[in-house]
């Protein structure tokens, strides 16, 4: 099954074509998809531990779909370039740390929505509940370890010189 998915035809012109198009768009796809969701959760999560306190916290509860818009996009730029080179990821530890910080970076993500922006503080814009900073500095955090993750899954070498596996 990872033969066929790695050598179909889509597979194949995401790795192999010289069409703009294919890697470089996808690729550039999966970094546009990255910045809109990781740069608006980290607007949230600064706000949430108490920087531009100008900005009403409950306002920035519009900016999820947004948020949603950009991970289907990284989601969906992801499988791709992640068909295109199966075999490869599978093997490499770093890309299982990556999803891992992504789905605690979305379960973050909406844990915040629930507990911070429904809470009745949030919604009465009377204050914020004790826990918004805990969610922020998870969320900062999971990224951040999903970012470097991400690029280390394409330096397998360097990594396990560096760990020693």
């Amino acid at each position: 099954m990872i033969d066929a998915i790695e050598n179909s035809a889509y597979a194949v012109w995401v790795r192999e074509s010289p069409s703009i198009w294919a890697y470089t768009t996808i690729l550039s796809l999966h970094a546009m998809g990255l910045a809109i969701i990781v740069g608006i959760n980290t607007i949230v999560a600064l706000r949430l531990l108490g920087y531009v306190p100008d900005i009403p916290i409950a306002k920035l509860r519009k900016l999820y779909p947004w948020m949603y818009l950009g991970f289907t996009v990284n989601a969906a730029s992801g499988l791709s370039l992640l068909a295109a080179n199966l075999t490869n990821d599978l093997h490499n530890w770093m890309f299982y740390v990556k999803l891992s910080m992504i789905a605690l970076a979305m379960i973050n993500l909406e844990l915040t929505r629930s507990n911070v922006f429904d809470d009745p503080l949030v919604v009465n814009g009377t204050g914020v509940p004790a826990s918004a900073k805990k969610f922020a500095i998870a969320s900062i955090v999971f990224w951040t370890i999903a970012i470097i993750a991400g690029r280390l899954t394409e330096y397998p070498s360097f990594v396990q010189a560096w760990f020693g596996f």
